[in-house]
């Protein structure tokens, strides 16, 4: 039994280091979009509006291009956000109430129910870090596709650029 508590004890660490991981990749992930957008909105303004003058064919397309990247860049940094708020990290019993159990009862028990705390730990601190990647693996998803629409903007602006 203390070879598996041990390895618990291990798996516990690696999976508290995997939810910090996730923790700071979503503040990293969050920074970064946050100057994406602000850099989307300088853009926005950019030679007095010319992303929204839709005139022409060629110019529906640069701004629905626009609004793609935009829309785009928005949800992934509302994915990000959400992911970053979602849960507390779980951590093991330190009441007063589990120290109390543990002193009165025989070893075999104190280790059977600390056995038993590191795997319900376990099972949470797993579910919590499941919520936390599906979000940002929505809001990192949706950053690629605004960075294609980015791509295509720039092209379809060049375009326009050189038939002008």
């Amino acid at each position: 039994m203390n070879e598996t508590i041990s390895y618990l004890k291990d798996r516990f660490k690696e999976e508290h280091d995997r939810f910090d991981h996730f923790e700071n990749k979503c503040a990293k992930f969050l920074t970064a979009v946050s100057i994406v957008i602000a850099a989307v909105s300088a853009l926005a303004g950019l030679k007095n509006g010319i992303l929204s003058q839709v005139s022409s064919p060629l110019g529906l397309m640069i701004f629905l291009s626009f609004a793609a990247a935009a829309f785009c860049v928005t949800c992934s940094w509302g994915h990000a956000l959400s992911a970053l708020r979602i849960s507390e990290c779980p951590s093991l019993p330190s009441s007063r109430r589990t120290a109390d159990y543990l002193l009165v009862v025989d070893a075999e028990q104190q280790k059977l129910h600390i056995y038993n705390c590191y795997i319900d730990t376990l099972e949470k601190l797993k579910t919590a870090i499941d919520e936390k990647s599906r979000p940002l693996e929505l809001a990192y998803k949706e950053l690629v596709w605004g960075a294609g629409f980015f791509m295509l903007l720039a092209i379809l602006t060049t375009i326009r650029v050189l038939t002008e």
